[in-house]
């Protein structure tokens, strides 16, 4: 068709060509390198990709290619399964498995409907594997992944190439992705914004200049084209594509004329669009491939020989003279396993010049044919959701099962399909209010809360199936306690619960979720009430699930009221219930963060972290991404008690990263900020302290009850250090006056020593004294060892008695919190020094500033010293107190023990499996360490390391 066998150079792309050759240099080098492009269809992206990933190949590197197709949206991982070669029988172990779990999603299909309670781990066990893989591939040798039409991309394999970014900040790997403007998913911007938060840059490629068009068109014509040519050429606007299509049809037309080197254009009259162009060029072919190619583009813009004499009905021996000649009139490539249109722009003039009927009418008997076959159900339902008519059952059936099979994978597919399904289906079909809900539930998977809101409102607001009724109403309530307005969904639970027209299943979970709202309220009572009642409920209908959050509603009910033993009691029978029931369901709800919470208030810090770290495990293994921030949240508040606070800002760091990946935005990040404010502040760290505390208290509503203590406790803190001591007194006492009256008493251990302290310095002994009370009320009922010491160091602060606040520091010493100890002595010595006992002071002081020194507590050791030296003693010169800042004497124990085995070749979850921390907390502190020691990459790290090593 006179279009050259070979391509023609790359022009004018210099600046964007230097950018990704700089890309693999950085990736050469150890680092990582994220290339965002972006333009038209046929400026050039798929060039530039090529032409980057043959150079990353010619430097040795491991290339990882795919691209996506548009009739492959739905099918889960789709792109990324074809890009790294995962499929079954393959001989890499890693990609047998990622195929082994993607197959399994299949065997699901049809077992039930897309809910709120429907479990995506699926999803997030192969975003996991998949990013396990690519670090594994890294820590071998650098990594090229590229990623075309990206517009086309399955929303899970979008999700994952987000979280790659993220994941190998320190790896050589290099991350190319090519997506034209439009169409413009929701699930690409989101991509593409994860991308560029984890550094990516963006290039955007213009048209060709108009010099860079003129040598394209000589070196494709090997002459210099003419005005009038150049003049005719112009309408390609610069598109390199269109440029060829242009010239292609002037020299089929015989439109062009070369005289002693000079190409000049005869009169002709060109067609106006891109797509005329084509079709005209392709005019040439002969009729017999035209059909074989109007079939093909049904198919997509890749298809199989096997698929397209299926569909066309023809033997493959019968179509093969048509696609040779398709092939050798570079129409079509061929990969050596399947056919494909050499660019989609070609595929898509041939599909659009069809008219829609007979698209329609294509794809439905391509449908039925794919289903007779034995076909994937997503390939079939994909092509009969582009042919069905209003109402076509058999449409409706595929596209259901299409949506089921989908869900575990890939929530976002399911959705999009159930959302066809109701936009074929007659508004009176019996099914439609089912599917409705179905689909709300899907949205709400997906993370589109307010979308499951609405939809689970207007289908309520109108006559309705009786039989959905419940269902509604639970997705509803769902959707409204994510939102953290929890009157409103605890009025749609309880009306869940007393309805008539529910089943006994929903009546149950109802009451369940009831007890969860009421409890984050502060009604303790109505809490129990409703937990009870489910609990109850749930045991006689064999629901683990609904069992689940109703035992742990009351462990933490009786954890609020002080009653640890009673609370302790629960969340394991709620524990224990999860690991007896059927297939373990009872374990979808995360029952050990509650059994750990209460066993750090026991004081009980080892067995807190095991029991945290195995249901953390646990929940990973499931792909149950959900619990995982609540998980290192706790894990991080169980670090900062033991006085590990470096671990406990790698957890709490690890905690918003992971939050802010999956949108969470309730009481999880509020706790993890604030125990980051009280690291900072106790550090002297204090604008740190400051805008975590203000993180923390941005929402003070949505925060669950039990943990609001978390919340204004910098915030006191800091006001005190601002001089402002009796708003400290206010912030502090407030909530738990309004606690307190809801019977939660929990908070004034934790609290009561500062708020006695400022209560004493404001003058109001009679409030230091009640809240003194309050403490020993709670200790009474609670043999733990921090628990009197709070209670002794209230009395004494509040009686200003040295003795009992030396009493108070004994209590602590039997304890596991370093901080409260150093404080109680410091406050006792403060006592004693008072008294003019220097001697009985000196030894306490000693105790606290060892302690402040240990925990680079700054803040509380200058003020140490400063009694220190009002006893009368001047320390004398001594070594660094400290760690340094930055430098390898920085790193923290843990630091270290991640650098040597960063060193040693294991990768990230490896290391996290020998330290028993997830592998996020590891990057956590990989990205410390880098920050402390200047460096930028894990080859870097090692380097350095081996020398360190050689030099002894």
């Amino acid at each position: 068709m006179g279009v050259p066998a070979r391509s023609p150079r790359l022009r004018g792309r210099g600046t964007q060509t230097e950018v990704l050759r700089g890309a693999l240099d950085r990736v050469a080098s150890g680092g990582q390198a994220i290339i965002l492009i972006e333009g038209e269809a046929g400026i050039g992206k798929t060039r530039l990709l090529e032409e980057t990933l043959a150079d990353a190949a010619s430097r040795g590197m491991q290339v990882v290619a795919g691209c996506a197709d548009e009739l492959d949206q739905a099918r889960p991982f789709g792109l990324l399964a074809g890009a790294f070669g995962c499929h079954q029988g393959c001989g890499d172990p890693r990609r047998a498995a990622i195929a082994g779990l993607l197959s399994a999603s299949a065997g699901r299909a049809g077992e039930g409907p897309v809910t709120v309670t429907s479990d995506p781990g699926l999803q997030f066990r192969v975003v996991d594997a998949f990013g396990d893989l690519l670090e594994v591939l890294a820590l071998s040798g650098p990594v090229v992944v590229g990623a075309d039409d990206l517009q086309w991309a399955d929303p899970s394999s979008l999700v994952t190439l987000a979280a790659m970014g993220r994941r190998v900040a320190d790896l050589p790997v290099a991350i190319i992705g090519c997506f034209r403007p439009a169409p413009r998913t929701a699930e690409l911007d989101g991509a593409v914004h994860a991308l560029q938060a984890a550094g990516a840059r963006h290039l955007t490629l213009p048209p060709l200049p108009a010099g860079a068009v003129g040598e394209l068109v000589s070196e494709i014509l090997s002459a210099e084209p003419g005005p009038d040519l150049l003049t005719e050429i112009s309408g390609a606007a610069g598109n390199p594509l269109f440029v060829t299509e242009l010239l292609a049809a002037l020299q089929h037309e015989g439109a062009i004329q070369v005289s002693e080197g000079r190409a000049e254009v005869a009169e002709a009259t060109l067609p106006q669009t891109l797509r005329l162009t084509i079709l005209r060029r392709l005019s040439f072919l002969s009729e017999n491939t035209l059909q074989v190619l109007r079939a093909a583009s049904i198919l997509g813009s890749v298809f199989s020989l096997t698929d397209l004499a299926l569909i066309s009905g023809r033997p493959a021996i019968g179509l093969a003279p048509a696609l040779i000649e398709a092939v050798r009139s570079r129409v079509l490539e061929d990969d050596g396993a399947q056919l494909r249109f050499r660019h989609d722009l070609i595929r898509d003039s041939i599909y659009e010049g069809l008219p829609a009927s007979v698209r329609r009418g294509m794809h439905r008997e391509v449908a039925v044919r794919l289903a007779q076959s034995g076909a994937p159900v997503l390939r079939v339902a994909e092509h009969f959701a582009r042919g069905a008519d209003e109402g076509d059952g058999q449409a409706i059936e595929w596209l259901i099962r299409a949506a089921r099979e989908a869900a575990p994978g890939s929530p976002a597919a399911a959705a999009s399909l159930l959302d066809r399904v109701i936009m074929i289906m007659q508004p009176d079909d019996p099914r439609r209010d089912r599917l409705l809900i179905e689909y709300a539930g899907s949205v709400m998977l997906v993370g589109r809360v307010t979308d499951a809101e609405m939809i689970s409102r207007q289908l309520l607001g109108r006559r309705h199936d009786p039989a959905v009724e419940g269902a509604a109403r639970m997705c509803l309530g769902r959707a409204l306690l994510a939102q953290g307005r929890l009157r409103d969904g605890l009025a749609e639970m309880e009306l869940v619960a007393e309805s008539p027209l529910v089943t006994e299943a929903e009546r149950v979970a109802a009451r369940a979720f009831a007890g969860f709202a009421r409890l984050s309220i502060g009604d303790l009572d109505g809490a129990a009430t409703a937990a009870a009642q489910a609990s109850s409920a749930a045991l006689a209908a064999d629901d683990p699930f609904s069992a689940s959050i109703a035992r742990t509603t009351l462990a933490i009910v009786s954890a609020s009221r002080g009653q640890l033993d009673d609370a302790l009691n629960s969340a394991e029978d709620a524990l224990q219930r999860a690991e007896d029931s059927l297939a373990r369901h009872g374990r979808q709800y995360p029952v050990q963060v509650s059994c750990g919470y209460i066993l750090i208030e026991l004081d009980r810090l080892e067995e807190a972290r095991s029991t945290l770290q195995a249901g953390r495990r646990l929940n990973e293994e499931r792909g149950a991404r959900w619990p995982l921030p609540t998980f290192e949240v706790i894990l991080g508040l169980e670090r900062f008690l033991a006085g590990q606070w470096d671990d406990a800002l790698a957890e709490l760091e690890s905690c918003l990263a992971l939050a802010g990946e999956l949108g969470e935005e309730n009481y999880t990040v509020n706790l993890a900020n604030a125990i980051v404010a009280l690291i900072s502040f106790h550090r002297d760290d204090l604008n740190r302290a400051a805008a975590a505390e203000q993180a923390a208290n941005q929402d003070l509503q949505r925060r669950g009850a039990q943990f609001a203590r978390w919340a204004v406790w910098p915030q006191a803190l800091l006001q005190e250090a601002s001089g402002q001591t009796a708003q400290a007194l206010e912030t502090l006492i407030t909530p738990l006056q309004e606690n307190a009256r809801s019977g939660i008493v929990a908070e004034y251990p934790v609290m009561g020593p500062d708020l006695v302290r400022l209560a004493v310095a404001e003058g109001d002994i009679g409030l230091a004294r009640r809240v003194a009370a309050a403490v020993a009320d709670v200790s009474s009922r609670n043999d733990v060892a921090w628990l009197r010491g709070a209670a002794l160091r209230c009395q004494g602060l509040a009686d200003n008695d040295a003795e009992t606040l030396a009493a108070a520091a004994d209590a602590y010493a039997a304890a596991t919190r370093p901080l409260e100890l150093a404080l109680a002595s410091e406050d006792a010595a403060t006592a004693f020094v008072k008294q003019g006992d220097s001697e009985r002071a000196l030894p306490l002081l000693d105790r606290a500033i060892a302690i402040y020194e240990g925990i680079d507590a700054e803040r509380d050791l200058a003020r140490a010293n400063a009694v220190l030296r009002r006893a009368g003693v001047r320390r004398g010169v001594r070594g660094p107190r400290n760690r340094p800042r930055f430098g390898w004497q920085s790193l923290t124990p843990t630091e270290r023990t991640v650098v040597v085995l960063v060193a040693d070749g294991l990768s990230n979850p490896q290391i996290g499996e020998r330290l028993f921390i997830s592998r996020r907390t590891v990057q956590t502190h990989l990205a410390h360490v880098f920050a402390k020691v200047g460096l930028s990459s894990r080859a870097q790290l090692a380097a350095q390391v081996a020398r360190r090593r050689e030099a002894g």
